[in-house]
């Protein structure tokens, strides 16, 4: 009869340890599984510069993505130009925007923009506008005085559409990328230039949605587990 019981003994020791592994896995599965769902789908954010992280913002900022083409080489590349917190003079224009994404001159046409933004061409931008000097930049300007700043709803698109000879030539590493915004006064002078180092990032879109399909997965094994615990 001793013996007995002491076989039953072991045997619920040897059961309730099943039991304690069992609960800190099914523990362990619930974690993994809410940081796919959370981390892994949540949107990519692009890097912003401005309003009051670099020297020649002035209140504004400037948001630089691209996505890729049917061409390998060629890419959408989007700029957002923000004046909402423009901190110069309120009756400014924003009269020429710059880009820099590549060091040779890529070959840039210009998709969609504000109405005055029609062209684009190689360089920089100076106190005159487009015309400065500078591999690698484009540059698109205003045909009329500019485009009106520190206004609500005074936000900016610029779309481009750029080849480059491979896609490695792209600088996509942090601060590697650059923008130049020139702003005039209502007269056409100039009063205020932004030049500031930029990260290139990819659009905006959700992360791959096999992470998402993996914390589904797991929920449901986290959820037999359960079941099997409370039986």
């Amino acid at each position: 009869m001793y013996a007995l019981l002491r076989k039953k003994e072991r045997a619920g020791s040897v059961s309730g340890k099943f039991i304690f592994r069992e609960e800190i896995m099914y523990k362990k599965l619930l974690l993994l599984c809410g940081i796919c769902l959370f981390a892994f789908g949540r949107p990519v954010k692009a890097d912003t510069i401005g309003p009051n992280d670099c020297a020649s913002c002035l209140g504004s900022s400037y948001t630089l993505t691209y996505s890729a083409t049917a061409n390998p080489d060629a890419f959408n590349v989007k700029l957002v130009i923000d004046t909402t917190g423009f901190t110069n003079a309120s009756t400014d224009l924003l009269n020429a925007v710059a880009i820099k994404i590549t060091s040779a001159d890529p070959v840039v046409s210009l998709v969609s923009a504000p109405s005055t933004f029609t062209t684009v061409v190689a360089g920089g931008l100076n106190a005159n506008g487009c015309g400065g000097g500078g591999s690698g930049f484009f540059c698109s300007q205003s045909s009329g005085p500019g485009l009106p700043v520190a206004g609500a709803g005074d936000i900016y698109t610029f779309n481009y559409l750029v080849t480059v000879g491979a896609p490695s030539d792209l600088f996509t590493s942090a601060g590697e990328a650059s923008i130049k915004a020139l702003y005039v006064t209502a007269n056409g002078q100039q009063n205020g230039i932004t030049s500031e180092p930029i990260t290139l990032q990819p659009a905006t879109v959700p992360e791959p949605t096999s992470f998402v399909l993996l914390g589904t997965g797991l929920l449901g094994i986290a959820g037999l587990l359960k079941r099997k615990l409370s039986a």
